[in-house]
């Protein structure tokens, strides 16, 4: 009985310990900077992004820079028109791939520009 106790009483102490360590440091946060999003568009326009990064990018709203997130929104109605998988790899048609130099253009001012939040 005593060990039950002993063990009840240290998992509460670090559940406790947890809750504090993620009180006070906060919660990670997975941040998309404008960067990683031109370094993503010109792997796949190199056809050499993989599934994976795309439907990370994809797939988690971009809400600390909304034209980002519209980016995001642009290439995501794309990719469900102008996309394919082959062997683990994102491959775009040549209209698709037209569409996404255009985006990557934008983009690439949106840097030089300096307007990230």
């Amino acid at each position: 009985m005593i060990n039950f106790l002993i063990t009840v009483g240290l998992s509460f102490c670090l559940i406790l310990l947890a809750l504090l360590v993620f009180r006070y440091l906060g919660m990670p946060v997975y941040r998309v900077e404008a960067i990683n999003i031109r370094v993503l568009l010109e792997s796949v326009l190199r056809e050499m992004a993989t599934s994976a990064d795309w439907d990370v990018f994809i797939g988690m709203r971009i809400h600390q820079d909304p034209e980002l997130d519209k980016i995001r929104q642009q290439c995501a109605m794309l990719a469900e028109i102008e996309m394919t998988e082959r062997a683990g790899m994102v491959i775009f048609s040549e209209k698709g791939r037209a569409q996404l130099s255009e985006i990557l253009a934008r983009l690439g001012e949106y840097i030089e520009s300096g307007e990230q939040q």
